[in-house]
C-alpha cells in the first residue's frame, strides 16, 4: 500500500503569512497611534501675526505673577517672557511651591533643598523678579498640600497681578509631565475661575495648543545664562533648552508659547 504524505507548506507560502500578520499588527499599531499623534501634537491655533500680537500684549503687563512646582521651571519655560518683561520695567513675582528636594542632584551636594533655593534666587537675579517666594511644600506633593491654594490666594491679593502665568493643566504638551507642574496649576486654575469678572488673563505654558507667542530671540543668551544657575539639574548649562524654543512656527527665532484664558 502507497502511503501518501502530506504535503508541505512551501517556505514562501509560510513567508507570506507571516507578513500579512506583521502587517496586521502594524495597521492595528498605526491606527491607535496616528490619532493620538493629532491630539498630542503641539499645534499653534493662531496665525503667527495674531499670536505674536497675543504676545506683545502680554509684554504690556505692569504686573505678573508666575507660580510653578520647582527652582529651574521657571527659567525652563518662560525665562524668555519673564526677562523681557522685567527689563520693560514690569514688576515679576514668582511663587516657587517646593524647594525641590527629590529633583536630580548632578553635583551630590549634602543641602540639595538648599542649594536649589540659592540657584533659584541667582536665575532670579538675572532675569530680574522683584520677588520670590517659596513655599517649602513637599515635592512631589505640593498640589494636595492643604497649605498650597491659601498661600496662592494670599500671594494673589497681595499682587493683584495683570497676568498669570502657569502650567497648562488640561492640554499640557508631551512628553515630560510632572505632578507638582501640572497638579500646582489645576489648583491654581480653579481658583482663577472663582474670581469671576475683572479676573487678569491666565497664560499656560507648555501648552500643545498655544494661541500666544513671545519672541525671545533677543534675550535667548540671557534665558540660558539663567538656567545655567541650575547647576545641580543641569550640569551648569543651559544649552540643551534652545532646540525645545525655536521660533519657526511664527518667523522668528526663538519663541516661548502659551495658551491664553480671559
Amino acid at each position: 500500500m502507497r502511503l501518501i504524505k502530506p504535503r508541505r507548506r512551501s517556505r514562501p507560502a509560510r513567508v507570506r503569512r507571516g507578513l500579512r500578520s506583521s502587517l496586521g499588527w502594524l495597521l492595528a499599531l498605526a491606527a491607535v497611534l496616528v490619532p493620538l499623534y493629532f491630539v498630542f501634537r503641539v499645534k499653534l491655533t493662531a496665525t503667527p501675526e495674531v499670536a505674536l500680537k497675543a504676545g506683545t500684549e502680554l509684554l504690556g503687563g505692569k504686573k505678573v505673577l508666575a507660580i510653578v512646582g520647582h527652582p529651574d521651571d521657571l527659567e525652563w519655560y518662560v525665562g524668555g517672557t519673564l526677562r523681557r518683561l522685567s527689563s520693560a520695567g514690569a514688576d515679576v513675582q514668582v511663587v516657587v511651591a517646593t524647594r525641590g528636594e527629590k529633583g536630580p542632584n548632578r553635583t551630590r551636594v549634602a543641602d540639595l533643598p538648599g542649594t536649589r533655593v540659592r540657584e533659584q534666587l541667582a536665575a532670579a537675579k538675572i532675569n530680574g523678579y522683584a520677588r520670590v517666594r517659596f513655599l517649602g511644600l513637599p515635592d512631589r506633593a505640593s498640589a494636595k498640600d492643604p497649605r498650597f491654594l491659601p498661600d496662592v490666594q494670599t500671594v494673589y491679593n497681595e499682587v493683584r497681578p495683570d497676568a498669570v502665568l502657569i502650567f497648562d493643566p488640561e492640554l499640557p504638551s508631551l512628553p515630560y509631565l510632572h505632578v507638582d507642574h501640572q497638579g500646582a496649576a489645576r489648583v491654581t486654575l480653579a481658583f482663577w475661575r472663582t474670581l469671576g469678572a475683572g479676573r487678569p488673563p491666565v497664560y499656560l505654558f507648555q501648552s500643545r495648543r498655544p494661541d500666544v507667542a513671545v519672541d525671545i530671540s533677543g534675550v535667548i543668551a540671557t534665558k540660558e545664562r539663567a538656567l545655567a544657575q541650575h547647576v545641580t539639574q543641569n550640569g551648569g548649562s543651559g544649552a540643551g533648552m534652545r532646540g525645545l524654543f525655536g521660533g519657526r512656527a511664527v518667523g522668528v527665532s526663538y519663541a516661548e508659547y502659551f495658551r491664553v484664558l480671559r
